[in-house]
């Protein structure tokens, strides 16, 4: 039995194991939230269908496991929930100079993984669009509709933050050493330049796609409850 705790502990780290509220707390909230979405579904209503029960769907834990290991994620949840590896160590965070470092060592080794997960985000994209124009054309020409307009905002949020993402950068920006250099000018440091501008704002960009995620999901049962929130902008038959 002790060597058995003992292999555990070789592979997992001991904040995992070792009694963490801020941790447990954060996972009952993901089952109580997972669980309302089952209990609970409000698959369409009005030419609207819920991010949460598109197509996408079939690949929940990929798209799931994709911003688990996104690193705009992980360094709030190492940070926070394991309170290592901070951005700087002082006893007074609740940090200790003595502590080896935790992040992708053992068990994390996994969030490596993100650079495959990546792809499986791109080919869910294109359904959150399918989803958008179908909200405006379900009626037969183009009807606009506040709910439309956040659907629009959650695609362009959740297309930015992968356009924005690390492993995207190493994908446009691979094999070449200095972008300053002989490159200079050239169409692939453009390329590279515009995603490090994106790059900088990926952890705002990963906040927004999530919050308009959940927020379209409200605005849906709120209609489906009968809250008269929704409005036409434009129509056109």
């Amino acid at each position: 039995m002790e060597e058995n705790k003992s292999l555990l502990r070789s592979i997992i780290p001991s904040e995992l194991l070792e009694p963490n509220w801020r941790l447990w707390s954060f996972v009952i909230l993901i089952v109580a939230s997972m669980s309302a979405l089952i209990v609970l579904p409000v698959k369409s209503f009005d030419g609207y269908v819920d991010p949460f029960y598109s197509p996408t769907v079939l690949l929940v834990p990929v798209a799931g496991l994709l911003r688990l290991t996104c690193y705009a994620f992980r360094k709030n949840y190492h940070r926070h929930l394991f309170k290592h590896p901070l951005d700087c160590t002082t006893s007074a965070r609740g940090d200790s100079e003595t502590r080896s470092y935790s992040g992708e060592t053992k068990f994390f080794r996994l969030e490596n993984a993100h650079r495959y997960f990546v792809y499986a985000g791109i080919a869910i994209l294109p359904f959150f669009y399918y989803d958008m124009v179908g909200s405006i054309t379900y009626a037969g020409g183009l009807t606009l509709r506040l709910g439309s307009v956040l659907m629009a905002a959650e695609v362009v949020a959740l297309t930015l933050w992968l356009a924005s993402c690390h492993s995207i950068r190493h994908l446009v920006g691979g094999r070449t050493d200095c972008y300053g250099c002989e490159f200079a000018g050239n169409k692939k440091n453009a390329v590279w330049r515009g995603q490090s501008y994106l790059n900088r704002h990926h952890e705002l960009l990963a906040w927004a796609g999530l919050i308009l995620i959940v927020a379209v999901d409200l605005y849906l049962r709120g209609l489906a409850a009968g809250m008269p929130i929704d409005a036409t902008i434009l129509r056109i038959v």
